[in-house]
């Protein structure tokens, strides 16, 4: 005969979530102390969350602090998926997800021809806990993250990758690009 427990339902409240941490049961989407404690003049600060076992797969959670104002494309040869949260609702500068609008052989094409224009590139302002928030940026897609020069707090956000990824850059010889203050 089995003994029946009843349970009630708890709402989802930071203070539980804490508490669920503090247990060793979950890792919540926040800023690590090594991500938020950057100092002045460190541009972009990651720090794993997790990384699964090889035996199922390899997969890992990095948080990553961008204070980077300069654009230097790079693709990588699988799959990311990108979390824009922020749980503590901290005021950060704001976060720019620069994206070629094709992939990086053809973009390649275009700056050896000379064609490249900001009609091959978007600047795309990610928000923070929107219906936009999580989305998987496919392989081969040259991109970059950055913010706008000045004072504040880095934009923090979160990336789930291959544990063993690779970084490649998209050489754009002749061209620069910046992203302008709205």
């Amino acid at each position: 005969m089995n003994k029946p427990i009843l349970l009630k339902p708890v709402k989802a409240s930071a203070r539980l979530f804490r508490m669920l941490e503090k247990r060793g049961l979950i890792i919540p989407f926040c800023a690590t102390k090594n991500v938020t404690g950057a100092k002045k003049g460190e541009y972009t600060l990651v720090d794993t969350l997790y990384s699964t076992a090889p035996r199922y797969g390899t997969h890992k959670l990095i948080c990553v602090a961008k204070n980077e104002t300069s654009i230097r494309l790079t693709t990588h040869p699988d799959n990311e998926d990108f979390i824009i949260i922020d749980m503590d609702k901290s005021k950060f500068k704001p976060l720019y997800l620069v994206i070629a609008r094709h992939t990086g052989k053809v973009l390649e094409q275009k700056v050896r021809a000379g064609t490249l224009s900001a009609k091959d590139v978007v600047a795309v302002e990610l928000a923070y806990n929107a219906p936009t928030s999580a989305f998987t940026l496919l392989k081969g897609v040259p991109h970059c993250e950055v913010t706008l020069p000045g004072r504040g707090r880095p934009p923090v956000f979160f990336v789930a990758e291959p544990s063993d990824f690779a970084m490649s850059y998209v050489e754009t010889p002749g061209y620069s690009f910046t992203v302008r203050k709205p």
